[in-house]
């Protein structure tokens, strides 16, 4: 067991760190976040609304794998589904693609955002009908959660342990000099 939890922790800091320095389209990672879903189709929608918060963990291998959702306490479940099947998952620089729930998303970067505080460092996508465009993010329908197109969804993603405060891709030189030992050998 301990072995296993080992192999997974050094997987994801791997899978992180690849992203982070190569800075090359990747199929595989895995990842964590949030889920907002609201009624009233912004963010800010007022007591009348209904509104839910989920934990995401997403999870992909060779461009297929896996989201999950977890309603957060004191939340009114407003999705049906909790367990997505994700295809067609590419991570770049400054976009995450994948499709499930019958359509395809598009999370942006968000590196320093003042409407969309709370995602700031993560691969976002935010819509919903009377939503200022402040408050839209990336390409992303309410229908992929089987909830109606008059609600407003934000899913922020990102790598665990990655660095908030900048892009996470980085180019790296990796040519030993006098100053700086190769890196390996």
């Amino acid at each position: 067991m301990i072995l296993l939890l080992v192999a997974a922790v050094a997987g994801v800091a791997l899978v992180g760190a690849s992203i982070y320095l190569n800075a090359a389209p990747a199929k595989t990672a895995s990842m964590t976040g949030t889920l907002f879903v609201t009624s009233s189709g912004r963010l800010d929608g007022g007591a009348a609304s209904n509104s839910a918060r989920y934990n995401v963990t997403l999870a992909a291998t060779s461009g297929t794998g896996a989201m999950n959702l977890t309603l957060l306490a004191n939340s009114t479940d407003l999705v049906p589904r909790h367990e997505f099947a994700v295809t067609n998952f590419v991570v770049t620089p400054n976009n995450l693609t994948m499709s499930f729930g019958g359509g395809s998303v598009n999370l942006g970067w968000i590196n320093n955002s003042t409407t969309l505080r709370s995602a700031n460092g993560t691969y976002t996508g935010a819509w919903g009908p009377d939503a200022p465009a402040g408050q839209v993010w990336g390409r992303i329908e309410p229908s992929v959660f089987g909830v109606p197109s008059s609600y407003y969804v934000i899913l922020s993603v990102s790598v665990p342990s990655q660095p908030v405060d900048t892009i996470p891709f980085v180019t790296v030189p990796l040519v030993p000099t006098a100053s700086r030992p190769a890196l390996w050998g």
